[in-house]
């Protein structure tokens, strides 16, 4: 076994539900399949990014497709206990998923949930932050499915698998937190400790479309065409940023999230594979798929 974190890249260049249900699952059986992350009796619950209330080809929050791509998993699978729901930065969870015409009966029997309920967490062995105001939905998840959107970031330089956990704070109080921890340093440290905080066993990134520019609400929609996966968030975000020519250290979610072991920015540490092809160089990833002009 290797001691390197894997990351899964699934070329996909369309949101055709069928199609990125296909991809999804052939890229979970390359780890194992769903219930390596979960058990069916679980109570599970999926995070999208939901920045504020956008259509779906604006590229601010998670394509539809996707999500519920992911519910269709986990219900063959046989998983029926199943929400899913963001703290918005803008708006309010319900506003998000009726602009993304995110019907009920398509879901797969997952239900959402609002994120509006605060619960107090202490996490005295936090490095920089020892207690949180999570949502409520995050301190019941048994499991946490991390469905992080690929986009640039105004403090962070880029949001991915690390950042979309900050979703996890509740309401008024991610407001509070940018004012606690000013720079975009001492924020990433706390991402890491939410990070650690929570049962957060997946992390898919959904870069089909993705955005650049002026992230992460007011960017480009841009094509990347691919879908990463795996476990360790760091590595999918340092692919990423390898895609986009940019160093993975210059970001501090990575530099830190490595530095406080979440996990690695360090492409020698990295195992990339794609289905069907087994593992392939990251010379060789960044060649077919990178754009830089992102």
């Amino acid at each position: 076994m290797s001691d390197k974190s894997e990351v899964i890249l699934i070329p996909c260049d369309s949101y055709d539900e069928e199609t990125v249900y296909k991809k999804l699952a052939c890229g979970l059986n390359e780890l194992g399949g769903i219930t390596q992350f979960v058990n069916i009796s679980d109570h599970i619950l999926v995070k999208p990014n939901f920045l504020s209330p956008a259509n779906a080809d604006a590229a601010v929050t998670t394509h539809p497709s996707v999500i519920k791509a992911v519910f269709r998993i986990l219900s063959e699978a046989g998983c029926s206990d199943v929400i899913f729901g963001d703290s918005p930065g803008i708006g309010s969870c319900k506003a998000c998923v009726d602009k993304l015409y995110l019907k009920e009966d398509g879901l797969y029997g997952a239900k959402l949930s609002s994120m509006s309920k605060e619960v107090h967490v202490q996490f005295p062995e936090g490095e920089i932050c020892k207690d949180f105001y999570f949502t409520e939905e995050v301190t019941e998840a048994d499991s946490i499915i991390n469905l992080c959107k690929m986009k640039t970031h105004c403090l962070e330089r880029i949001t991915g698998a690390v950042k979309n956990v900050y979703g996890y704070v509740c309401g008024a109080k991610k407001a509070a937190g940018h004012v606690r921890f000013p720079n975009a340093t001492v924020f990433a440290r706390q991402l890491v400790d939410i990070h650690k905080c929570t049962n957060t066993k997946l992390h898919i990134m959904d870069g089909i479309v993705a955005m650049e520019g002026n992230g992460p609400g007011s960017g480009t929609p841009t094509p990347m065409n691919v879908l990463m996966m795996g476990t360790d968030p760091v590595a999918i975000d340092s692919l990423f940023c390898h895609l986009i020519y940019l160093n993975p250290e210059a970001v501090p979610t990575n530099s830190q999230g490595q530095v406080m072991g979440l996990g690695t920015y360090d492409r020698n540490n990295i195992r990339i594979i794609i289905p069907g092809e087994g593992e392939v160089s990251m010379d060789d990833v960044i060649g077919r798929f990178g754009n830089k002009d992102f």
